[in-house]
């Protein structure tokens, strides 16, 4: 049976981890409240990021559009045929019109 001086001495070490756990449980509410104030602070970057989703989208959809057009005027300027055609409707504009004779 321990006496009282070693039930001292444990009632003394175990007040001294009470304390180291207190102050642990008391350090780790501090991080987690700054953690909860950090994830509520970041709470309206979710409809931010929807919103430049939808930016972007429409960005790429005009530039597509774009791009294909400028696609289409390119392959139209560069075939010979369609100079071809251009230069024969002159042709026949200019003699049906009697602005050149045959």
């Amino acid at each position: 049976m321990p006496t009282l001086n070693e039930n001292s001495l444990i009632l003394g070490e175990m007040r001294g981890q009470l304390r180291d756990v207190v102050y642990s449980v008391n350090n780790l509410s501090a991080k987690l409240d700054g953690l909860t104030r950090e994830v509520v602070g970041l709470g309206p970057l979710a409809s931010d990021i929807a919103d430049l989703k939808d930016r972007i989208a429409t960005l790429e959809a005009a530039s597509n559009r774009s791009e294909g057009a400028r696609t289409l005027g390119t392959l139209l300027l560069k075939s010979p045929a369609i100079g071809w055609l251009v230069g024969l409707a002159a042709t026949a504009w200019a003699i049906l019109s009697g602005k050149a004779h045959l």
